[in-house]
């Protein structure tokens, strides 16, 4: 099931999609969808802070880690009627985290999905790959990328999009989890979740940015760019050659139109910002498309899909 943006821009699930007001922001901008924050069976405060670290030095990008910190899916739920009045797309990023009524992470998620497709949420997208949790991200098992795609598409009707983690180093866990991927009825997959077990120092202090994980955390911004590029390509390429009718959209790195451009070169039909929109906030998907749009007409094409997947060889 496709699922058609205009424009192909929207928020990555995480900064600034907490609140209702938040959503409302994204609700009002340029950004061609609503992507909630994951949110999880049971209310969530997150980890503590310091969680996010939110400009490094050399503006590389980003460091957090949060903890899906989240209102819980049954107060999403009552947002999605409102956020559909705007009308935009509205997609529910959903997430396992060990919760008070202790459900196993399949029954999270089947649970989360169902109430969600009733309150009217126009996809789902299944965040499998927080790095910020202290258990092992599921998109890093692919028998249980298996269960919980099974138990999901088998519930619910919208379309399902995956968030999943970059596979940058594990070739054979790529080529697993991109053919566990073709046995189901999903419309994207959304690439890559920020780069995990990362580090950094602050030299004044001389202590590690975040207090989380011993000070280890996502990476997302400039810095990770080339890998976020290279994860949608290698999915694009095996799609491709599968004839799956999958869509790739790109996420990580993207601070300006170019990197946008590169993102749909390398094979994605959407993209999504992150750092960039914690950095600027809603203006930011504006700016981006109206940077996207001039870097089209001035090389020739009239619309994104006209360069999707058509980085050459050299």
């Amino acid at each position: 099931m496709e699922i058609k943006l205009h424009p192909p821009i929207t928020n990555a699930s995480g900064p600034h999609s907490v609140t209702y007001e938040e959503l409302e922001r994204i609700a009002q901008s340029a950004a061609g969808a609503i992507v909630t924050k994951s949110m999880t069976h049971c209310p969530r405060q997150g980890n503590p802070e310091p969680r996010l670290r939110a400009h490094l030095d050399g503006e590389l990008g980003s460091l957090n880690s949060m903890g899906l910190p989240n209102l819980g899916y049954l107060e999403y739920a009552k947002f999605i009627p409102k956020l559909k009045e705007f009308g935009k797309p509205v997609i529910a990023s959903i997430a396992s985290a060990p919760c008070a009524h202790k459900l196993p992470p399949i029954e999270q998620y089947y649970e989360i999905a169902t109430a969600i497709e009733r309150a009217g949420a126009d996809a789902i997208e299944l965040n499998l790959s927080c790095p910020n949790l202290e258990d092992i991200p599921i998109a890093m098992d692919p028998q249980s990328v298996r269960a919980v795609l099974t138990a999901v598409t088998n519930a619910v009707k919208i379309p399902i999009g995956v968030k999943l983690a970059p596979y940058n180093n594990v070739p054979k866990l790529f080529d697993q989890i991109a053919r566990t991927l073709l046995d189901f009825d999903i419309a994207y997959v959304a690439t890559i979740n920020s780069e995990p077990l990362t580090l950094d120092i602050d030299l004044k202090t001389r202590t590690k940015v975040i207090r989380p994980n011993d000070g280890f955390g996502g990476l997302g911004g400039p810095a990770v760019l080339p890998i976020a590029l290279a994860e949608v390509h290698r999915f694009y390429k095996f799609f491709q050659k599968q004839k799956a009718r999958i869509a790739v959209w790109g996420v990580g790195g993207i601070i300006r139109a170019e990197d946008a451009i590169k993102h749909f070169l390398a094979g994605a039909s959407v993209v999504q910002i992150g750092t960039l929109f914690l950095w600027d906030g809603p203006q930011a998907f504006e700016k981006l498309w109206v940077g996207i749009q001039r870097w089209l007409q001035e090389n020739g094409f009239s619309s994104v899909e006209e360069i999707v997947g058509q980085v050459r060889e050299i």
